[in-house]
């Protein structure tokens, strides 16, 4: 396979894997909403399954050991915050955000998160954001202001649950990108997701003990479901990984930012949830933000 194929295929993974993980909003919504399914019962065993389909796959192949990071004390305490505090965290507030207002919203929130960085790194470690920041965090304000309200100062058109989740996924987000990085420094990143996922959903499944919930999942449940680890989250995982090394991770972000667009795309034409024009014009202000602080990036040579 040629250099130039081997790049398109790249892009079209990293599309792909955007395209796909917006499928995951829309999902959590229609089971809330049509299923009688809730957070506390969907998301301890979609991150079971998942965390175990990862590292069984990973087994399989003898890509190393899996049982790696637990023969180091410090691995395996970093391993047990990132399940707990970044994993668990950003899937449990993400589809409660998904529950008290919709699909579209909630992915569009959870994409503040570039944004409480930059607010982080001022307000902390007092580096004074560059100009394109200090945009970006205006636009995410006015982003924020112009959801929750529709352009009417005296109306939320989003519950206060709904917005606090949705905000607190994207806090909780950015504890999921930066626990690892020394984990992901020494081992497979599969590795570090699959026991993410498998930790974090048994601590969920033991706080929440979704067996006890009265849950009934038929067929229709069961289905989407499948189609929720396997489409929603396996699938694009991987094919996000494929990406990275071969278009780098400036372009892998900006095609996944599509993410947040078919989460609202299918909320509207699937689920007949209907956005207001400054509620979309919100989205947008968000969303743009991704694209500033990635090119911003590849300004300064933080490409890969």
């Amino acid at each position: 396979m040629s250099r130039s194929t081997t790049y398109v295929k790249g892009l079209i993974f990293a599309l792909l894997a955007g395209i796909f993980w917006g499928i995951t909003g829309p999902l959590g919504e229609y089971l809330f909403e049509n299923k009688g399914i809730v957070p506390e019962w969907l998301v301890p065993y979609r991150m079971l399954v998942t965390g175990g389909v990862m590292l069984s796959a990973l087994y399989m192949q003898k890509k190393g050991s899996i049982f790696d990071v637990w023969k180091s004390r410090k691995d395996a305490i970093q391993m047990i915050v990132y399940g707990i505090a970044g994993m668990l965290t950003v899937q449990y507030s993400f589809f409660a955000a998904v529950q008290a207002s919709n699909g579209g919203t909630a992915t569009v929130l959870q994409y503040t998160n570039p944004v409480m960085i930059v607010l982080y790194y001022t307000v902390f470690k007092r580096i004074r954001p560059t100009r394109r920041e200090a945009l970006s965090v205006f636009m995410v304000l006015a982003g924020i202001f112009l959801l929750s309200t529709n352009g009417n100062i005296h109306t939320l058109v989003i519950t206060p649950l709904g917005l606090t989740m949705g905000l607190l996924c994207g806090f909780f987000s950015c504890l999921y990108a930066m626990l690892p990085k020394n984990l992901l420094i020494k081992y497979d990143s599969t590795v570090v997701c699959g026991w993410g996922m498998l930790l974090g959903g048994v601590v969920l499944a033991v706080w929440k003990q979704p067996w006890r919930l009265g849950v009934q999942a038929d067929m229709e449940v069961w289905g989407l479901f499948a189609v929720l680890i396997v489409l929603g989250t396996i699938i694009p995982f991987t094919m996000s990984l494929s990406a990275i090394p071969v278009i780098g991770a400036m372009y892998a972000n900006v095609l996944g930012s599509i993410e947040p667009v078919v989460a609202s795309l299918l909320t509207f034409f699937i689920l007949g949830t209907t956005f207001g024009a400054f509620e979309i014009l919100g989205f947008v202000l968000i969303i743009a933000t991704i694209l500033i602080l990635t090119l911003q990036k590849q300004g300064e040579g933080e490409i890969e």
